[in-house]
């Protein structure tokens, strides 16, 4: 059995003939703007992410903010870095697995754990009766403008703070690209069998390129040619 033909079927897309969606990238604007973003899990329900295919960069989810197929504002071009790590593989092997991922947490500090802590009182502290604790004379001198680093509460610290855990479910982050009318890249993550010069495509609901997409950008086929690894591909140019 040829290796193709292992690799057969395991894209979402109908135009790949083998293993996942590919992008060569062409002329993406992303890559000189800076419009890149990496900031947001993939949604606990997404499995798989090809090259190629589409995202809403959703920050105002409830959960802090994710990557998804649903979320308000423009599709984002997914398109990680090519992680393979035996030598004799091909690009078309990769996508971003769920099951490769085991991210956890999504930062070091977690502002909301965060709390103010004072070891010692040289500013005085008025007395508790709730608490019944005694106030604590001001032994510093206030204020001074002509000191502009002058500090009478040398000893306010924040407390150590927990780490922000990335939503339940949530393993992979994908880096996703802004696109703008004007970009071109080459492509075989599209979901339909057959293409010629000319047709228009946009993402559909699961973010693969299709001519019975939503509509809400429009990408053209401006070349029908050859993936780099031989399998049929696409180069198309965003034209809305």
């Amino acid at each position: 059995m040829l290796l193709k033909d292992l690799l057969a079927g395991k894209s979402q897309a109908k135009y790949v003939q083998a293993g996942y969606g590919q992008v060569e990238p062409n002329h993406l604007s992303a890559q000189r703007t800076g419009q890149i973003y990496a900031q947001l899990p993939a949604n606990k329900d997404i499995n798989v992410l090809e090259n190629g295919q589409f995202v809403k960069y959703d920050y105002a989810a409830e959960n802090g903010g994710e990557v998804n197929f649903e979320g308000k504002g423009e599709w984002m071009l997914v398109f990680n870095e090519i992680k393979l790590y035996r030598p004799d593989q091909l690009d078309c092997e990769f996508a971003m697995l769920k099951d490769n991922y085991v991210a956890r947490v999504y930062s070091p500090v977690d502002g909301k754990t965060n709390f103010d802590a004072q070891s010692r009182y040289f500013g005085g502290v008025a007395k508790d009766p709730i608490a019944e604790l005694p106030g604590i004379e001001k032994v510093t001198a206030p204020a001074d403008m002509y000191e502009l680093h002058y500090n009478e509460d040398p000893f306010h610290f924040e407390s150590e703070t927990n780490p922000r855990l990335m939503p339940d479910g949530t393993r992979m982050v994908p880096r996703v690209f802004k696109t703008n009318v004007g970009d071109i890249y080459t492509t075989n993550m599209i979901d339909e069998e057959e293409l010629a010069l000319g047709d228009e495509l946009s993402p559909n609901n699961k973010g693969i390129l299709s001519k019975s997409g939503d509509g809400s950008m429009t990408w053209q086929v401006v070349k029908v040619y050859n993936m780099p690894d031989l399998q049929k591909g696409v180069k198309i140019m965003r034209i809305a």
